[in-house]
This record gives C-alpha cells, structure tokens and sequence, in this order.
C-alpha cells in the first residue's frame, strides 16, 4: 500500500507525456508546404503589391491633373481680370502672371514625369510634387490677392 500512490503517480505522469508525443497528427503529402510553393506565394504577393502601388500612383497623378485643370481656369480668369489694369500696374500683373505661368508649367512637367515613374520611385516623386504643388498654390493665392486690390 506504501509503495501503491507513487506508483500510480508515476504512471499517470507516464500516460500524460506518451499522449502528449503523439497528439499532432502528420501532415498529408497532398498538404505539404514546399519551398516552391513559398517562393510562388511570395512572388504572388510581390506582384499584388507592385499593382496596388501603381494603382495609388495612378488616383493620385489623376488627382494632381484634375487640380491643375482647375488651377487652370482661375489663372484664366486672373487674366481676365488683369486685363483692366493700366500702364506700370498691367507691366508688373502680366510679369507677375508669367511667373505662375511658368510655376504652373513646371507643376505639369513633374505630373507627367511622377506619371511616367516606376511604382517603386513613386514615393519619392510624389513629395516632390506636392512642395511644388504647395508653392504654386501659394503663388496664385498671392497673385489673385493683388487683383483684388
């Protein structure tokens, strides 16, 4: 009786560690995952990447030209306004126009190149992009507040 409890404490610590070395079943063949299988995944994803950056590159740089459309139409109607203006004052408002002209120009020439990027340089580009952005917003905000005065 003495030697009864260890025993079966033995045992059931023996039970215990054989169920738990033979608790994970194998994997069938048709279920095994291959280093072939790894690399297709990988490069799946890579591509499914590459897709969905080119896609965001190409929303924004459809942005960009909506906005210089815009951007277009209100240097129009500047112009149209400044068309009023006499003498000295129409000098500097069409230099000044030429200016945000040529700001504007340069804004198109970085859109056209952004749209031409890889999708992996788009990165980069598109900060460029938005501090001219930025700066020609800028200039024609400045400009348009001297027509009105």
């Amino acid at each position: 009786m003495r030697y009864l409890a260890p025993c079966c404490f033995s045992l059931s610590l023996f039970l215990v560690a054989c169920a738990n070395e033979s608790s994970t079943p194998p994997v069938p063949a048709e279920k095994q995952v291959t280093g072939e299988d790894v690399k297709q995944k990988m490069e799946e994803a890579v591509e499914t990447t590459k897709e969905f950056t080119k896609q965001k590159r190409d929303e924004y740089s459809q942005q960009m030209h909506e906005q210089l459309e815009k951007l277009d139409e209100k240097i129009a109607e500047l112009e149209t306004r400044g068309a009023k203006l006499k003498d000295d004052a129409k000098v500097k408002w069409n230099a000044r126009l030429e200016d945000l002209k040529a700001q504007r120009e340069k804004v198109s020439e970085k859109t056209k190149e952004f749209s031409e990027s890889s999708a992996e340089a788009w990165e980069g580009l598109k900060k460029d992009l938005d501090i001219a952005w930025g700066n020609l917003k800028e200039a024609y905000d400045k400009t348009a507040e001297e027509v009105k005065e």
